[in-house]
């Protein structure tokens, strides 16, 4: 059956891009690995802050990716570096009933309102990218020079 002409440049089929969970994960414990290091700068005095460096990290390693279990496992990863590195010392895990809750609560909501944000950005980008094809498409006013209107006049 032949094709026919729809006025639109045939487009290339979108190829699925994204890493590999995987790899998204050990990338995404490399940054978790660095807030930790980050985190550990800021006085034991100040938890808050301690925790919210890596909540942003994982905050921003979900908004960039796009798969939730690399995500999820960033963030119980992160869980375990603070609780066993930043809270207690050498590794050693322990639970600590509400507070650990609280920042369970925090990791998960970062996790969420990251994809979120993600999702969002990407949707932006495509409403942005389909109007700027639309306007492209659409010719604008024909503005004529003033030496066209004396070069008609002359003839």
């Amino acid at each position: 059956m032949p094709s026919t002409w729809t006025g639109q440049p045939a487009r290339p089929e979108p190829s699925d891009r994204r890493l590999p969970q995987g790899i998204l994960l050990g990338l995404g414990a490399v940054a978790v690995i660095a807030a930790g290091f980050a985190a550990s700068a800021v006085p034991a005095q100040h938890p808050v802050a301690r925790y919210s460096v890596l909540a942003v990290t994982i905050f921003v390693f979900t908004a960039v990716t796009r798969v939730w279990a690399a995500a999820a496992g960033v963030a119980v990863i992160g869980y375990l570096i603070f609780n066993g590195f930043l809270v207690n010392q050498l590794g050693e895990l322990s639970w600590h009933a509400n507070t650990d809750l609280t920042r369970a609560g925090a990791l998960v909501a970062a996790v969420v309102f990251g994809r979120l944000a993600g999702d969002c950005w990407r949707l932006y980008r495509l409403f942005a990218a389909a109007h700027a094809e639309r306007r492209a498409a659409v010719p604008g006013p024909r503005v004529s020079s003033p030496e066209f209107k004396e070069d008609m006049h002359d003839a």
